[in-house]
């Protein structure tokens, strides 16, 4: 519920924003970065729906839209961390479980809300400690999601109406996460501007 609530939160926010003509803009050759960020890639057959559920959105063009390979749930930002001994702590690890929710606007981005098991909320109170970590500031910090859209100029009426249409066609499915990486990327995973680090099978109990 605490969840459901923060991203209700969110929403209102931006679409108060966006009354005030506080126009989000994002140009993708400027994305910023590069991160280091370990993150959990969305299962091939879950990103292929979600996918399909953006694609029956009106009024998208402009908006930067993720490819299905792009599409990922950030575990957490890891620059400036010694992430070292990242492999022995998530050793033993089972997958990660999550559902989907809904879909839900912030003031810079289209995305889909998740729920989290308990294992995910364990896991980044683990990396936080690592050295060098610093715990992340924002309303979303300990919040599952993944995003689907970066807006770039006004959201037309249509993209509204057309999200509140699918707002729940995912709500409920399964999502097991058997994989984390380890990244150094950009704001939106671009395939051009992303090393892969590091994987770690979940489940791989060494």
């Amino acid at each position: 519920m605490r969840a459901r609530a923060v991203f209700s939160a969110i929403e209102a926010d931006a679409r108060l924003r966006w009354w005030l003509r506080e126009t989000p803009r994002f140009d993708p050759r400027a994305a910023v970065g590069p991160f280091t960020t370990l993150v959990a890639f969305l299962p091939a057959a879950f990103a292929a729906r979600l996918t399909e559920v953006v694609g029956t959105l009106e009024e998208v063009a402009g908006h930067y839209r993720y490819a299905p390979a792009q599409l990922h749930v950030t575990i957490r930002n890891l620059d400036g961390v010694d992430h070292s001994t990242l492999a022995a702590l998530l050793v033993g690890r089972g997958p990660l479980l999550l559902h989907g929710g809904r879909l839900g606007f912030t003031r810079e981005t289209l995305l889909l809300t998740l729920s989290a098991d308990v294992a995910l909320r364990r896991l980044r109170a683990e990396i936080d400690r690592l050295p060098g970590a610093r715990a992340p500031g924002g309303a979303l910090r300990d919040l599952a999601f993944t995003n689907v859209l970066r807006l770039n100029g006004p959201i037309g009426d249509e993209l509204l109406r057309s999200v509140a249409r699918h707002r729940h066609a995912l709500a409920g499915e399964l999502l097991e996460l058997q994989e984390l990486t380890l990244v150094r990327t950009d704001k939106v995973g671009s395939p051009q501007r992303t090393q892969t680090l590091a994987r770690y099978a979940l489940g791989d109990h060494g």
